[in-house]
C-alpha cells in the first residue's frame, strides 16, 4: 500500500508541475513509467516489462533532448535518446534474468546459422521493441500533426504512445507469455 501511495504521489507531482504539453512530454514519460511498474506488480513477463522500460528510456530522451534548444554537438537528439535508453535499460537488465529461446530450425545441418536455437535476454528484447514502438508512435504523432496542421485529438502523442505500447504488450503476452 505504501508503494502505491508513493507512486501516486510521484505521478501527481509530475502532472502538476507540467507547464505545457508537447510530444513526449513528462506526461508521456510518467504514463510509460507507471505502466512498467504496474506490469511488474501484476507479474507479467519480463519482455512485456521491457517494452515499457525501453519506451520509458526513449521518451525520456526525447523529452529532455527536445527541451535543449541549442545544438551543442552533431546528432545531439539521437545521442541523448540513445544515452537515455542505455542508462535506463542496462541497469535494469540485471534485476530480471530471464531468457527467450528463438528457435531458428529452418535449413542446413545442425548448428549452422539458420538451424540453431538462440537465447536472448527477455528484458533487452522487450526494451528494444518498446523503443522502436515508442519512436514509431512519436513519428506517427508528428506525421498526423504535420498533415492536418494541428493536433487532431487532445493528448494525441500520449494516446498513440500508450495505445501502441499496450497493443505490443498484449501481442507479446500471447506470443511469449508463460
Amino acid at each position: 500500500m505504501k508503494k502505491t501511495a508513493v507512486i501516486i504521489g510521484i505521478v501527481l507531482s509530475l502532472l502538476t508541475s507540467i507547464e505545457g504539453a508537447v510530444a513526449h512530454c513528462p506526461l508521456c514519460t510518467a504514463g510509460i513509467g507507471a505502466a512498467a511498474v504496474s506490469a511488474r506488480y501484476f507479474g507479467l513477463d519480463a519482455s512485456i516489462i521491457g517494452v515499457f522500460v525501453g519506451a520509458f528510456g526513449v521518451s525520456t530522451g526525447l523529452w529532455i533532448g527536445r527541451k535543449i534548444k541549442k545544438k551543442y554537438i552533431r546528432f545531439q537528439l539521437p545521442l541523448i535518446v540513445l544515452s537515455s535508453f542505455a542508462l535506463t535499460v542496462l541497469p535494469l537488465m540485471g534485476l530480471i534474468d530471464e531468457q527467450l529461446a528463438l528457435r531458428m530450425l529452418w535449413v542446413g545441418s545442425p548448428d549452422t546459422v539458420l538451424n540453431r536455437v538462440y537465447f536472448i535476454d527477455k528484458m533487452l528484447f522487450g526494451s528494444v521493441l518498446g523503443a522502436v514502438v515508442s519512436l514509431a508512435a512519436f513519428w506517427l504523432h508528428l506525421y498526423i500533426k504535420k498533415a492536418k496542421g494541428r493536433v487532431v485529438v487532445p493528448f494525441q502523442g500520449v494516446i498513440f504512445t500508450l495505445l501502441l505500447l499496450v497493443l505490443t504488450g498484449a501481442a507479446l503476452f500471447f506470443a511469449v507469455g508463460d
